[in-house]
């Protein structure tokens, strides 16, 4: 049977989006949009009566920010409803490679699995182990690690850097996390990861313990604390962080655009 990349199965998803206008950003639905990782968020400002009045105005921002596509999340509607005030739209852009998950059978080397990243946060290693070498891809980069893993006996790995130890020969540190068949959940996540994305929500306690290197904030319409914390995966790994926390939901009225402050952790 033919394997697809996840690289092939991206390029065939987006392909396959209606294309209306060859230099200008066309719109996703909600169902493609929950499949990719945005770019990032933008908004207009206009005198808009509802959302999809701005369409036009988000494709060209969007299409100067270099993106392919977007998807309106929210509108922020005028201070008294007449279409005189500024009403301001919300949406997030996706380049043309925007990433996707799907789900594939393991794959291996040297007879140790290798871990997605979202499986590798997931889990607590039992082992992170380092290699330091000439490396001229990534494909040796993961034979080594791969040996080395088989040789301590794990049941998978995952590459979790690669830095530069030293330019003038080009030699790399690398971090590799080994994991038992059996391993434990890491005790500070709260929720598993939603499909398709590659980031988990920490506890309210890891939050008190935890310190950030980011924190993000993006707008939104949403009707729970589960869509709340969904869309904030999706910036959290859009912002290349490992775990996240909601710090704070702006308390608006009902029907506007609600601001999400987000805690990214690596």
């Amino acid at each position: 049977m033919k394997r697809f990349t996840k690289t092939s199965i991206a390029l065939a998803v987006l392909l396959s989006l209606p294309v209306a206008n060859l230099y200008a950003a066309q719109p996703l639905t909600a169902k493609e949009s929950r499949h990719l990782v945005p770019l990032k968020e933008i908004s207009v400002t206009g005198s808009y009566l509802q959302a999809n009045n701005a369409a036009n105005d988000i494709s060209r921002a969007a299409d100067e920010a270099g993106a392919k596509y977007y998807y309106i999340t929210a509108m922020e509607n005028p201070a008294n409803g007449t279409s005189s005030d500024r009403a301001i739209v919300y949406a997030n852009i996706y380049s043309s490679n925007a990433p996707i998950v799907v789900e594939q059978n393991p794959t291996t080397y040297n007879g140790v699995v290798s871990y997605s990243r979202s499986k590798a946060l997931y889990y607590l290693p039992f082992e992170v182990v380092k290699l330091k070498g000439n490396y001229n891809n990534t494909s040796a980069i993961t034979e080594a690690a791969s040996k080395l893993a088989a040789e301590k006996n794990a049941y998978a790995f995952y590459i979790d850097s690669i830095s530069s130890a030293d330019s003038q020969n080009q030699a790399q540190d690398i971090d590799v996390a080994l994991y038992k068949k059996d391993a434990p959940v890491r005790d500070y996540i709260v929720a598993t990861a939603i499909q398709g994305q590659d980031a988990y929500e920490i506890s309210s306690d890891a939050f008190k313990r935890m310190t950030p290197y980011n924190t993000i904030s993006f707008h939104g319409s949403f009707n729970n604390t589960s869509e709340i914390s969904e869309a904030a995966q999706k910036h959290a790994v859009a912002n290349g962080a490992h775990f996240y926390y909601v710090k704070e939901v702006s308390a608006n009225s009902a029907g506007t655009a609600q601001t999400i402050f987000v805690n990214l952790y690596k």
